[in-house]
């Protein structure tokens, strides 16, 4: 099963879930409960384990072009 990223529109809480394919629902927050929440776009396995000699920059969220997932607009998550 592979690992998606998701961040929650309500709260900004960024966290990772396993699911059995990409079609599958977005998961709940598991911060606050809500169903508002979107998956990011991630670098795959070797980027993130640092198996390649150079380090990709930061993995912005998917949403309305700030640097939260939309909700707050503060990066309060750490997005």
């Amino acid at each position: 099963m592979p690992m998606f990223e998701f961040c929650c529109r309500a709260c900004g809480k960024v966290f990772e879930e396993l699911l059995k394919s990409g079609d599958a629902p977005a998961p709940a927050c598991p911060k606050c409960g809500a169903a508002d929440t979107e998956r990011r776009i991630t670098a795959p396995s070797p980027l993130k384990t640092g198996a390649f000699p150079f380090k990709p920059g930061p993995v912005r969220p998917l949403g309305t072009g700030g640097p939260s997932c939309g909700a707050c607009g503060s990066g309060s998550c750490g997005a």
